[in-house]
């Protein structure tokens, strides 16, 4: 990547990360209307803890080229990222992760305790579903029919919950290896946020299913880095413990192969992430270079 991709890629992502702050910040209001004050105070505070903003960013993109205006998408952009922060939520708690950090500041359960932060993750999950449905306007009823169901399955026993569930019990699925539980835990979720851009815009089943594939890759390739920081970065660096997985003696991708291994693995998958869409949005496109962007991130 030269320094002109790189600075479209840095470029078009603090755009979308801007513009994705400024919707959560516009539909405060919407999203506080009958709720607890207690309640959305805990919620608000993950939500509003920072964070790339990948799915919602990954959404606006996919439904922007395959022929959306962004406007029209944002409903669903923020549902995934609420979504994405229930699951964060959820997952330091101390029955599952056990981590205090999250993005560099105290995670949910340690500011809130743990009972207000399984309510926040359950709600932030349940408001998920029903922001989209209420918000979304612009959108063929059937486009948004197809977009809720892509995103309620990314959440379900076959998406997220799945993964999260191999992920703390090793013997949940016998010889079940680093690759199944990314295209779960992490995959599904990151899969979902391209697909439901492009099905909120109605693209057609060749540009669907190239999407699919992007996602699919770009899913992989962003967990195996993941797997990778965990172990070779600082607290600082990632904004939560280091070396958590292989305390907990988690099937991870470094793991597994072995940081060497992974590494070329997670240049494998970015480059197969790419070469999907390049024949759809030509090779200097923000969504043909994110991948190997994302290889080379450092949290």
């Amino acid at each position: 990547m030269n320094d002109a991709e790189l600075r479209s890629v840095r470029e078009a992502l603090e755009s979308g990360r801007s513009l994705i702050e400024k919707y959560i910040s516009e539909t405060k209001e919407a999203r506080s209307r009958g709720v607890t004050k207690k309640l959305f105070e805990s919620m608000e505070y993950s939500l509003c803890a920072g964070g790339k903003r990948i799915r919602p960013i990954l959404c606006l993109a996919a439904a922007k080229r395959c022929g959306l205006q962004e406007r029209n998408a944002l409903p669903m952009a923020l549902a995934l990222e609420m979504l994405h922060t229930a699951t964060l939520i959820h997952d330091d708690l101390p029955c599952m992760d056990n981590d205090d950090m999250r993005r560099g500041k105290p995670s949910n359960h340690a500011l809130f305790g743990e009972t207000l932060a399984v309510l926040a993750g359950d709600a932030l999950l349940a408001q998920s579903f029903e922001f989209p449905i209420s918000h979304t306007e612009g959108v063929p009823a059937a486009n948004l029919l197809r977009a809720i169901g892509i995103f309620t399955a990314a959440v379900g026993p076959a998406g997220v919950c799945g993964g999260q569930t191999l992920d703390m019990f090793k013997d949940a699925e016998p010889g079940c290896g680093a690759g199944r539980i990314a295209a779960l835990k992490t995959g599904a979720l990151i899969k979902a946020a391209v697909l439901t851009g492009a099905a909120l815009a109605g693209a057609d089943d060749d540009l669907f299913a190239a999407c699919g594939k992007y996602a699919e890759h770009l899913g992989a390739a962003f967990q195996i880095v993941d797997d990778i920081l965990d172990s070779t970065s600082t607290a600082e660096e990632l904004g939560k413990t280091p070396g958590k997985d292989v305390l907990q003696d988690k099937i991870t991708y470094v793991s597994e192969y072995g940081i060497d291994r992974a590494r070329a693995m997670a240049r494998e998958e970015s480059a197969a992430a790419s070469a999907a869409i390049v024949k759809y949005f030509g090779s200097c496109d923000f969504l043909v270079l994110l991948p190997e962007y994302l290889v080379h991130r450092s949290n």
